[in-house]
């Protein structure tokens, strides 16, 4: 259905998609409007039309039934072909291994993604403080002042390691990674857990569309941004 909206929106559409048939409220004589009404209903009837014969003619290129594609099937398509939208996304592994330098160095710039992204990074240092040190950074009292540091040095060779050469996560962002010493909230589990389960159910439905990159949120601000990488 895709490659023959394609050709439609090439060929019969000029340029446009198929119209989907609806119009919106409007200060309007009835007669007007129902005249209106039946001028776009025919129109995606004829627009509707023209896709089904494309995609047939498809169908029988590929040596398939040319009626695999059920008419109310290729209809629902059209009307709602406008709200069509690609999303690509890049696997954990990628985005860990060589996450994309020019937009982390955006968020690093931009003052309203700086918290997010300076989060996003310390979450990955304390990854690699666990790993050095088989626990989470401030969990023992006597040693947070230690863990500050040692935080702060795994998360300048981060830095390092992804290729951002002058940059320095600020002192606060450090010092509270440190002081919640991997404590979980249940009102940010909750919320956290809350759009994870709405995430699948995206991706499972099908309908509306998922986020397009990772989620960091900020439970002091009360703030949740998306970070393309």
């Amino acid at each position: 259905m895709i490659a023959g909206l394609k050709e439609f929106i090439e060929n019969e559409g000029d340029g446009e998609p198929p119209l989907e048939g609806s119009i919106p409220d409007m200060t309007s004589l009835t007669e007007y409007y129902v005249n209106l009404q039946k001028i776009y209903l025919a129109k995606a009837e004829s627009d509707s039309l023209a896709v089904e014969n494309r995609v047939k003619n498809i169908l029988k290129r590929l040596g398939r039934d040319p009626n695999a594609i059920s008419k109310a099937n290729i209809r629902n398509f059209c009307r709602n072909a406008r709200k069509l939208s690609i999303c690509r996304y890049r696997c954990i592994e990628d985005e860990f291994n060589s996450p994309i330098l020019s937009e982390l160095q955006k968020y690093l710039a931009d003052e309203d993604h700086s918290f997010a992204v300076g989060f996003y990074i310390l979450f990955r240092a304390v990854d690699r403080f666990a790993a050095n040190y088989n626990r989470l950074p401030g969990i023992f009292d006597g040693e947070i002042n230690d863990d500050v540091s040692r935080l702060k040095t795994i998360t300048v060779g981060i830095l390092s390691d992804l290729g951002i050469h002058g940059s320095a996560m600020p002192d606060d962002l450090i010092n509270e990674m440190c002081r919640f010493g991997g404590a979980e909230l249940h009102a940010v589990a909750a919320f956290v857990g809350g759009v994870a389960s709405q995430e699948v159910i995206k991706l499972i439905t099908k309908q509306f569309v998922p986020l397009t990159g990772t989620l960091i949120f900020n439970g002091i601000d009360q703030k949740s941004q998306v970070l393309a990488l």
